[in-house]
């Protein structure tokens, strides 16, 4: 399967790899920083009233999440997957891992019936539509379920310790995600590569990198979003910017992920060991 992904990735990666240098050259701005596709929110009014208020959270990541808060804005209590009912403060939620979560708050215990209100929707690539296609388990915490869309078009959730806490969405190029200190990558036809280590630090500094085997990576930033730039024997590809979701840049032998806080996680096949990417200066 690590040799599929390989081959899927490259394919699409190496596509103009003799422009890529010209194509990087005029590669379009990103848009400006906000809240991704796969993220989605909104505040209402609580029905305790005296301006309490409950903020709706959709996450393709973690699921869905209410925080009841008061009239100064503070957070009184909160509903997710870990706890998806709270009798005490009146709040649920149905369907807290759906694509279609429901928030439901009351005042009163007893027969008082529930104010229901849907979660703001994710967009489509952001919710599971296809077919349970295998689960992976990756270590004593972590398991991966894989879903079939259709054939060139594959999603994952990653679990820890039975919660959810990541999304992966591969359709026409590959989806990836970093989570504690591994890395998953993958590929649009259900291929996968994990590896622990070999990132760097949250929020690093920006300028070029070095890889174990050679190869540069240059991080950018541009209107709050990150970016990199991959330059390898066969030539600089053009810039990827992780606006809202983890990126995958990669040639034959190289991987690498740029996840949206400006992380860098890397992986050279023919290494047994991998190795963070050392910093070279800007």
């Amino acid at each position: 399967m690590r040799t599929a992904l390989r081959t899927a990735l490259v394919t699409v990666a190496l596509v103009g790899t003799t422009t890529a240098s010209v194509v990087s050259a005029h590669a379009a701005a990103p848009a400006p920083a906000g809240s991704s596709a796969c993220v989605t929110a909104t505040t209402i009014p609580s029905v305790f009233g005296g301006g309490m208020k409950v903020r709706l959270v959709g996450s393709a990541d973690s699921g869905a999440s209410a925080t009841l808060l008061d009239a100064k804005g503070h957070a009184v209590a909160t509903v997710n997957q870990s706890k998806p009912t709270d009798l005490a403060d009146g709040l649920k939620i149905t369907g807290v891992l759906s694509a279609k979560p429901v928030f439901g708050q009351r005042s009163q215990g007893g027969p008082t019936p529930w104010q229901s209100t849907p979660f703001p929707p994710l967009s489509a690539d952001c919710t599971l539509r296809g077919t349970l296609s295998r689960t992976l388990r990756l270590d004593a915490r972590t398991t991966v379920q894989i879903f079939k869309v259709s054939a060139d078009h594959h999603q994952a959730r990653v679990f820890r310790d039975g919660k959810l806490v990541r999304f992966l969405d591969a359709h026409s190029r590959a989806g990836a995600a970093l989570f504690g200190n591994r890395t998953l990558v993958l590929d649009p036809v259900g291929g996968t590569v994990s590896w622990t280590g070999a990132e760097t630090a949250v929020s690093p500094r920006l300028g070029r990198y070095k890889l174990a085997n050679g190869a540069i990576v240059k991080l950018v930033k541009h209107n709050g979003v990150y970016g990199a730039q991959l330059t390898t024997s066969h030539g600089t590809f053009s810039t990827e910017y992780a606006k809202g979701r983890p990126v995958v840049l990669q040639d034959n032998v190289t991987l690498v992920v740029l996840g949206v806080d400006g992380t860098l996680s890397n992986h050279i096949y023919s290494k047994s060991v991998q190795k963070a990417p050392v910093y070279l200066g800007a």
